[in-house]
């Protein structure tokens, strides 16, 4: 006979919870800074302790699920990771797995779910973030949460559609019997009793009672959900292709059932069109580079799936956010094609030739985009075109020893401290101080490798360390060559 399950309180009491502080969310889920969540004041250690900080947040979630959606959805989402958390140092425990159980399926507010699910996203992409940054892999696992939020938005979508379906039902009920509607309108004109409700004082209570109003379902709330599942998924993409294993099936899957939902079918409204189109082909763009970090995909087909996730941006040779999605797909074509040169069975020479290609696309789009009076964050657009001239100059160097790369060095070196001395003089004007830093950094470096060496060394006399942390992204992102930076003195 199985078990009986206990009640929240008596397991809160069992748990023996007086010692345990409570992790602290003093910000809200939007808030781009979630580190105070990851930096609880003292973290569980038994498995009480988990379960007891988790009962607590799911009944704070249960408090506030009628009047305030996200505040609820910040402990359920809360809840949910204790419960994770705990079952990753305990995995044989029933309470701990029976609760998150629970709770997953008891969730059936529409707001709430989506809400939750962007939490977890934010929360993975903080946690990805923070792994790149360290070795630590003790930290939750970003992919779950992206999962777990894919789940919460699949849900999400499935009530949402249920409920469209009974609005129209409504209304066609309502058509069909419009006198049914009236009968208080018709009343009031002959004179007949019209109810009104009695004002009531309310009486004391130790909790706030809350009235929970439903809105009706919109195309635009579709359409919200239907881009929150597109850009979960190429979050997903994206950290298959960081780690170079996994599993693309169910996502391939997930991508196709996505994008042949009812809420395509019924079109999606003209203002916001461009916005899916891009939010589809960053998906598209990251499921290509996701088979071939895999090897799922050789190069060949990598490029013809860039090729056709791009297309559709073509149409819009206007739009600067077009254009630097095309730019960003070209530079990350380039980087993988480097990452895994080892799988390429193609000669160094025509596998430079591509890459050459792509990067050369990329200056173009970023060019155009640039010059469009539309354009947001120019001194972005100039620091990557910069960037992208620096890295066909790394072609030229060894071990792939392009020689058009090589013979084209110095005047790749010249545009490039034109492109960054651009975007410091527009970050300046703007008052951006971090790529303002930044171009002026990279600039004193291309002036350096092209043979004079006063400004970086004047900048790196004053700001050492802001000169050394960008200097260690730059080699990260291939922008700057190891050799370059013996050369710099750093």
């Amino acid at each position: 006979m199985p078990k009986q399950k206990q009640s929240r309180k008596a397991q809160k009491k069992a748990a023996k919870r007086e010692d345990t502080v409570r992790m602290p969310f003093r910000r809200t889920w939007c808030d781009s800074n979630l580190t105070d969540y990851l930096a609880p004041l003292k973290a569980p250690e038994t498995e009480n302790e988990y379960l007891a900080v988790a009962v607590d947040l799911e009944e704070a979630g249960e408090k506030w699920r009628a009047g305030d959606a996200e505040k609820s959805a910040r402990f359920f989402h809360r809840a949910l990771y204790n419960y994770a958390a705990g079952l990753n140092r305990f995995p044989q425990s029933l309470d701990l797995a029976y609760n998150r159980y629970a709770l997953r399926i008891s969730r059936d507010n529409a707001d709430l779910l989506f809400n939750t699910g962007q939490v977890l996203s934010s929360l993975a992409e903080l946690l990805s973030e923070a792994r790149d940054r360290s070795d630590d892999t003790g930290a939750a696992d970003p992919l779950y949460l992206l999962q777990e939020a894919l789940e919460c938005f699949h849900r999400c979508a499935s009530l949402q559609e249920y409920q469209v379906m009974q609005q129209e039902k409504d209304v066609n009920r309502s058509a069909q019997n419009p006198m049914e509607l009236d009968e208080q309108a018709a009343a009031t004109v002959t004179g007949g009793p019209v109810f009104e409700p009695r004002p009531t004082v309310a009486e004391p209570s130790d909790e706030d009672t809350w009235v929970s109003i439903m809105e009706p379902v919109t195309p635009d709330s579709l359409l919200d959900t239907l881009l929150a599942q597109i850009e979960t998924l190429t979050s997903v993409c994206g950290i298959l292709s960081s780690e170079g294993v996994g599993d693309l099936d169910w996502i391939e899957q997930y991508h196709d059932d996505l994008l042949s939902s009812n809420v395509l079918h019924s079109g999606v409204t003209t203002d916001r069109h461009l916005e899916f189109i891009l939010s589809r082909a960053r998906l598209e763009c990251a499921l290509a580079d996701a088979g071939f970090s895999i090897a799922k995909l050789n190069i060949d087909r990598y490029e013809q799936g860039l090729a056709e996730a791009l297309e559709p941006l073509k149409l819009f040779p206007n739009e600067p956010q077009a254009l630097c999605d095309m730019a960003d797909a070209e530079i990350v074509f380039n980087a993988s094609i480097e990452r895994f040169a080892d799988r390429i069975l193609r000669i160094a020479s025509e596998v430079n030739i591509i890459r050459w290609k792509h990067l050369t696309k990329a200056i173009d789009h970023l060019t155009a985009a640039s010059k469009l009076w539309t354009a947001r964050n120019l001194p972005r657009i100039h620091l990557r075109r910069g960037d992208c001239e620096m890295l066909r100059r790394r072609l030229g160097a060894a071990p792939w020893n392009y020689d058009l790369a090589s013979k084209s060095a110095s005047t790749l070196l010249k545009n490039a401290e034109i492109y960054f001395r651009g975007a410091g003089r527009l970050a300046k004007a703007e008052g951006a101080a971090n790529e303002e830093e930044e171009a002026l950094t990279k600039e004193a470096v291309a002036a350096a490798l092209a043979g004079d060496p006063s400004r970086f060394r004047e900048k790196a006399g004053s700001e050492m360390q802001k000169v050394q942390d960008i200097l260690k992204d730059a080699v990260e992102e291939g922008v700057i060559l190891s050799d370059d930076i013996r050369i710099l003195g750093i």
